[in-house]
């Protein structure tokens, strides 16, 4: 579970200027923005045509992502504020912690797919909070959130202390959403899967709006529930005549379930993410333990990884160099003019998703052909061997250009 500096999340808490609320967003963005790098390393490692399962299950987390990115940007448009996500894209280093002070303690690097990567990085980033006598699936033993007194929060309660704030700044200021500049924000019915979660479109007109985004982003991610998670995320629809409340539910997955259709346990957990599918958590643990995730009355959380295999074949898996940048390549070798040409095909991907946030939304359509060019130009990248001493180390698409 990522965490983040409490006095983040306290400043939000008891309101902030326009300003600050902007960078709090811009925080946000930059995280999802953050934890691409890191998956599509992973993505990109698995050799064409196997390893099926897997790769479609990170694919569906990545465009989760770029969802979250997506929502996260047109709250920011709606308030006024435009992301830049060149910036932003530059700013990262891998290994290293995630941006603006989120969870020092733990490192993410750049690297093949595999069980520890699975574990150490993916599921580290993306693990639910617990809480003592807690327990996810697949694990032997609960193993509750660290806590820090006054030090750190999780990014669920920086999301809901987040749109506190945006609740503070519209009763303070009505004219807050006034100009929500929807001409400038992404339609996300264009480019990604139906979100009934979402606010229609994607698109934040209001506070009731930015409440739906916010909900979609932390249930599909870090896992907090809407209040009536036993019948389907109703807070997340858009249900005429029926009001809608600018909140997040104390929910916070894996938090028990009470009073649950078909008798469930007090300890079952609810691993679901409001929209048909699991939070990102689960997906990558049906990769690491190597089935599906599926109900069970026997297991104390009330699921267990028990369904269809999830094969992970880890000789389909190439050996990419760990935490590649282009200045690790050799000047002229096959290696470094694949990596060069996979970089700038990274840097004209930032570009376009700069425009698609300020003001061009229509240019997401050269940000999809670019996001195909750079999947072939990882493949590229993959075929020039770098030696060393190791024999089947391969070269990396680079996500830096020095380290």
């Amino acid at each position: 579970m990522l965490r983040i500096k409490q006095s983040i999340i306290n400043q939000l808490l008891k309101g902030c200027s326009l300003d600050e609320l902007k960078k709090a967003v811009t925080t946000a963005i930059a995280l999802e923005f953050s934890t691409i790098p890191p998956y599509l390393t992973g993505l990109f490692s698995i050799m064409p045509g196997s390893n099926q399962r897997a790769s479609a299950l990170i694919q569906s987390v990545v465009t989760e992502e770029m969802l979250h990115l997506t929502l996260a940007s047109n709250i920011l448009i709606a308030i006024g504020g435009n992301p830049d996500i060149v910036a932003i894209g530059r700013s990262l280093i891998y290994p290293g912690p995630l941006p603006d002070q989120i969870d020092n303690d733990l490192q993410v690097g750049l690297a093949s797919l595999s069980k520890p990567q699975l574990k150490k990085v993916f599921m580290a980033i993306e693990r639910p909070e617990t809480k003592p006598g807690e327990i996810l699936p697949g694990e032997e033993a609960p193993q509750p959130t660290p806590v820090d007194p006054g030090e750190f929060g999780s990014i669920g309660q920086f999301y809901k202390a987040l749109l506190t704030a945006l609740a503070i700044a519209n009763a303070n200021n009505p004219e807050l959403f006034s100009t929500p500049r929807l001409d400038q924000q992404l339609d996300i019915s264009q480019w990604f899967p139906p979100v009934p979660t979402a606010p229609a479109e994607g698109k934040i007109r209001n506070l009731d709006d930015a409440a739906l985004a916010i909900n979609t982003i932390v249930i599909q991610g870090e896992g907090i529930q809407t209040e009536d998670d036993a019948h389907g995320n109703q807070e997340g629809l858009r249900l005429e005549g029926k009001p809608r409340h600018a909140r997040l539910s104390e929910r916070i997955l894996p938090r028990h379930r009470h009073g649950v259709e078909g008798g469930a346990s007090a300890n079952e957990i609810y691993p679901g993410d409001g929209d048909g599918g699991y939070a990102h958590y689960f997906k990558f643990g049906e990769i690491f333990y190597g089935r599906e995730l599926m109900p069970d009355p026997e297991a104390v959380s009330g699921w267990s990884y028990n369904g269809a295999p999830v094969p992970l074949d880890e000789s389909q898996i190439y050996n990419f160099l760990p935490n590649a940048a282009v200045s690790d390549y050799l000047p002229g070798s096959s290696a470094s003019v694949a990596a060069q040409r996979f970089y700038d095909a990274y840097q004209m991907l930032l570009t376009s998703l700069n425009q698609v946030f300020n003001g061009k939304p229509a240019a997401m359509d050269r940000a999809m052909g670019l996001m195909y060019q750079l999947k072939l130009q990882a493949q590229q990248v993959a075929q020039c061997p770098v030696g060393g001493n190791v024999s089947n180390l391969v070269a990396a698409p680079p996500f830096m250009l020095i380290r």
